[in-house]
């Protein structure tokens, strides 16, 4: 029978898809990346590979530091994106699938757990509320629902590429050029979560996790820019069997940069790196990702 302390459920749905994503099990596709929300012609699609890789050596908590905690999430996620007119103004359905390896030594364990398997999908869209092109000025709200189809143990709950549950996501942006090569952009988001009936034989609740996003863009040429990003989160505490788990609300401040560059008129790569430099009731992680897009 687990603890209080062992069901410290730390929320690796987050940490890769994000992957996502996203992504995300760790990819969380609210992860959003620079120039995410600039908008193109109706009947365009994207086809974008996330390669996404997340590791930590430190659970940070209000109680202290667990030195033996690690963390390693390894995933892979294809979101295809349609823009289209469908809607009345653009918008952009989407459907995101992925995949991971998740190993974890819980704070306090004794040994390390291991995992993999299929994410849970996610399917949703965009709907862009502002779409000027010219100045480069866009604002959207991004909606996403995590569909239970994953991969998912109860006995290995922590480490599962599912999660067993129902969720949803919406994410407002406003991006805006203010010269010829800046761009400045800030999200506000919320994940919403229900409930796990099997997470070790017991039902897991979660409050909602509420986030800003803000990414500081550089274009050093037509096809190369560089951005700056900035992550806060704050919230996600814990329920399980109906009991409160001390010091699960989670709070941290992740800064990164990435850098884009186009193939050509259609194929464009990006890497980026980020860096918890605050954290709180969660994995001191980095993440360094891949993302291959393709217009179609």
């Amino acid at each position: 029978m687990k603890t209080k302390r062992d069901l410290l459920k730390n929320s690796l749905i987050g940490a890769t898809l994000a992957a996502t994503l996203p992504l995300s099990t760790g990819v969380q596709a609210a992860d959003t990346n620079a120039k995410d929300f600039y908008s193109a012609p109706s009947g365009t699609q994207l086809g974008v590979l996330y390669l996404p890789n997340t590791q930590a050596s430190q659970y940070d908590s209000e109680t202290g530091t667990f030195k033996d905690a690690e963390l390693n999430v390894q995933a892979v996620a294809y979101r295809h994106i349609w823009f289209t007119d469908i809607c009345g103004t653009l918008c952009t359905p989407q459907v995101i699938l992925s995949g991971a390896r998740v190993k974890a030594k819980l704070p306090g364990a004794t040994q390390s757990m291991s995992d993999s398997g299929l994410g849970d999908a996610q399917i949703g869209g965009t709907l862009f509320l502002l779409n000027n092109p010219e100045q480069r000025e866009y604002s959207g709200l991004l909606s996403l629902l995590t569909v239970p189809i994953g991969d998912y143990d109860g006995h290995a709950a922590d480490v599962s590429a599912g999660a067993n549950r129902w969720g949803a996501i919406f994410l407002l942006n406003y991006t805006r050029g203010v010269s010829d090569k800046w761009t400045l952009e800030g999200s506000l988001e919320a994940q919403l979560y229900g409930n796990n009936d099997d997470y070790y034989g017991q039902t897991l609740s979660q409050d909602p996790l509420y986030r800003l996003q803000a990414f500081a863009s550089y274009d050093f040429t037509p096809s190369t820019y560089g951005a700056l990003r900035l992550y806060h989160a704050q919230g996600g505490e814990l329920e399980v069997g109906g009991t409160r788990i001390d010091n699960s609300r989670q709070e941290y401040t992740q800064v990164g940069f990435e850098v884009g560059h186009w193939l050509d008129g259609r194929n464009q790569v990006m890497f980026t790196y980020a860096d918890n430099v605050d954290s709180e009731n969660t994995f001191d992680s980095s993440q360094f990702m891949l993302r291959f897009a393709h217009v179609y």
